[in-house]
């Protein structure tokens, strides 16, 4: 290598440190006058990174905590000590809970209290299972007739049984006949429409 050429390299070098070191100059300059930024910035996103560890936790935790409540529940639904973590840990586990125990047993106080519920699905099912317990025809006319019914079949089939009973045969078909043909609830309806023609006409003789 020639003398100029050396001279070339050593310049190249010396441009590449001097752009180096500039860069440097340049970072430092932008750190001093930013670096309470900088720091907050570090500081939040890892804050936040051990928050959503911890949340991620405790929710865990409650999940946990909400099933082995729900688990001693469904031994002893009578359980206080098992409910009271179950309504702590998981709020609406509990209302579903509170709701099949209250349909099956047909406790209308607490249906009435679940029914205020803010839970969509619990409301809806404890408005129905209200009319049903009631056996109150138009409280299941009202709960049919909200949009978004959930059972508003079951409403239909229950609507025309308590008809039946009363004798009015043709309203009751009515009820039965608004029941979809690929309902599952269609065969139950044909039943029930042909054993009030059946009563009626023994009642007739």
């Amino acid at each position: 290598m020639s003398i100029k050429e050396h001279i070339e390299s050593a310049k190249e070098e010396l441009t590449h440190d001097e752009k180096l070191f500039a860069g440097l100059v340049r970072v430092e300059r932008f750190y001093k006058k930013n670096r309470f930024a900088i720091i907050a910035l570090v500081a939040i996103l890892f804050a936040g990174s051990i928050g959503y560890v911890v949340m991620n936790y405790i929710k865990e935790r409650k999940r946990e905590a909400a099933n082995t409540a729900l688990l001693r529940l469904e031994k002893n639904p009578d359980d206080t000590s098992a409910m009271k973590q179950l309504l702590e840990n998981g709020p609406k586990l509990a209302e579903l809970f509170l709701l099949k125990k209250a349909s099956i047993a047909g406790d209308i106080k607490s249906l009435e209290s679940l029914k205020k519920s803010k839970d969509a699905v619990v409301s809806d099912l404890a408005s129905y299972h209200l009319g049903v317990w009631k056996s109150d025809r138009k409280e299941l006319e009202n709960y049919r007739m909200k949009s978004g019914a959930l059972l508003k079949e079951f409403a239909l089939f229950d609507e025309a049984y308590l008809l039946m009973k009363k004798g009015k045969i043709k309203e009751a078909q009515e009820r039965l006949s608004l029941i979809a043909k690929n309902s599952p609830l269609k065969a139950a309806a044909q039943m029930l429409e042909h054993y009030g023609v059946v009563e009626k006409q023994r009642g007739s003789e």
